[in-house]
């Protein structure tokens, strides 16, 4: 007989396994429940269940010479042919003792093995098994009718005509054949899903191989970049502390040269002259000012987020802060009140030039109103601290609030008491680099003609432990 030909070697020595396995089960299962039923007089005597006990206890104990025998071969399938051969002889002669084929429900001990055939090997092997008993089963019908085996009492006592046997034999080969066709149907259906689903699965697993690649590629491609990136801003900020150092050298002697100029020939010079050589000593200072800024600025770049980090008194740091601004302070008559600040982890050094600077910009702001007052303040809010940094001044434009941080931003100039303020675009800028890298965050809020106040939000802790 033809065999599955999708069948392989694997698949046939489970398949052989399992069949000695289902073959052992219900026959242990059927000997229990007659020796209970014996046992308790449930419809069964001794003497009726015997003979079936004995064969069933016979076909689990021939499993064992099955096993190593088919274990010797490499487990053919083509032995299962044998094995159902003797099946369904073994149980024909169990259905004769129990009452013979007057007895309802047998049929089912002929389709279990039809289902198990269509399940584990195939549809055609589940037709081969129904022809099989139809004609055992249509054998002891036949014998049972013409007498040549004498009626059994058996489980079922009653006998029916030779015209209901035929019916009999007949509908019980049909069902044989549809449930044959219907299990073979859906194992069939179920091994092609399953086979799609390996091949979906396998084409999956070939894309997420080839992904994997891509992505490994790419992340190579990403670490040079960034390893070139690293390079050439290292380079980049090594002209710029070169070039910047070498112009601030060359803007300091411009300005003592131009101050000399004035101081040496002014007297010599035209009243245009002498505005020419006024303004050229006022650029040459504001020119050394911004460099000196552009080189705070590119060194405050550098700072690392693993810089070392201490406990910081913030209340004498802006006392300090206070006292450094004290000229000014004085100039323009301004009152600073300085509330309770809580400390913070961080960089005095950092810090203070955050709160020098913040001071320095509300000086520069405030001054026109009849008292100009500075208030700095702290709290502990969600694990962060907050400063704020407000005065009564002029206020800041709200299409400018949010460019006030970004560098070299100026402002469109301010009058204050009468002096036009205009700022260079790198303190503010500063001060947001350096509060960044401590992972917090900077803003402000304003009312033109009312004042500013500018908001910084530390991690109190937590940061500082990383």
């Amino acid at each position: 007989m033809a065999l599955d030909e999708s069948t392989n070697a694997l698949n046939l020595r489970r398949r052989y396994v399992e069949g000695l396995l289902f073959r052992a089960i219900p026959c242990l299962l059927f000997v229990v429940s007659f020796v209970v039923a014996a046992t308790f007089n449930i419809g069964l005597t001794w003497g009726q269940i015997t003979p079936v006990v004995w064969l069933l206890s016979a076909l689990v104990v021939v499993n064992v010479p099955y096993w190593f025998v088919g274990k010797a071969r490499g487990f053919p399938l083509g032995d299962f042919y044998v094995h159902w051969g003797l099946d369904l002889i073994t149980i024909t002669v169990i259905v004769y003792y129990l009452g013979g084929i007057d007895m309802p429900l047998v049929q089912f001990a002929y389709l279990l093995m039809i289902m198990t055939a269509a399940i584990f090997v195939s549809q055609r092997t589940a037709y081969h098994l129904a022809v099989g008993a139809t004609v055992v089963y249509g054998v002891l019908g036949i014998v049972e009718t013409t007498g040549i085996v004498p009626l059994r009492a058996g489980v079922w006592a009653h006998h029916y005509g030779t015209e209901a046997r035929t019916f009999i034999i007949v509908s019980s080969a049909v069902f044989f054949f549809v449930v044959a066709y219907l299990a073979g149907t859906m194992s069939r259906l179920l091994r092609d899903a399953n086979e799609e689903l390996a091949k979906t699965k396998a084409i999956v697993e070939d894309q997420n191989r080839a992904l994997e690649g891509r992505v490994r590629e790419r992340t190579r491609d990403l670490e040079a970049q960034t390893q070139q990136l690293e390079e050439r801003t290292d380079e980049l900020q090594e002209m710029v502390h070169i070039v910047t150092h070498d112009l601030q050298n060359v803007s300091v002697a411009s300005t003592e040269t131009a101050r000399k100029l004035v101081e040496l020939a002014g007297a010599q010079l035209s009243e245009r002259g002498q505005r020419y050589a006024d303004r050229l000593v006022r650029d040459c200072r504001l020119m050394s000012t911004m460099l000196r800024n552009l080189l705070q600025a590119a060194s405050q770049s550098e700072v690392a987020v693993a810089d070392r980090r201490d406990l910081v008194d913030v209340q004498g740091l802006v006392r300090d802060a206070v006292a450094r601004a004290q000229s000014v302070l004085e100039a323009k008559k301004i009152e600073v009140v300085v509330g309770e600040l809580p400390p913070v982890y961080g960089e005095e050094q950092k810090l203070g030039h955050v709160f020098d600077n913040l001071l320095s910009n509300a000086c520069k702001y405030v001054g026109d109103k009849p008292t100009a007052r500075i208030d700095v303040s702290g709290s502990v809010e969600n694990g962060g601290v907050e400063y704020v940094v407000r005065d009564n001044g002029v206020g800041i434009d709200p299409t400018q609030l949010g460019r006030i941080f970004q560098l070299y931003h100026r402002a469109p100039e301010q009058t204050v008491a009468g002096v036009v303020q205009q700022g260079h675009g790198i303190g503010l800028a500063v001060v947001k680099r350096i509060v960044q890298r401590y992972g917090g965050k900077i803003w402000v809020e304003s009312t033109p003609g009312e004042g500013a106040s500018f908001h910084v939000r530390l991690p109190r802790e937590a940061e500082a432990e990383k």
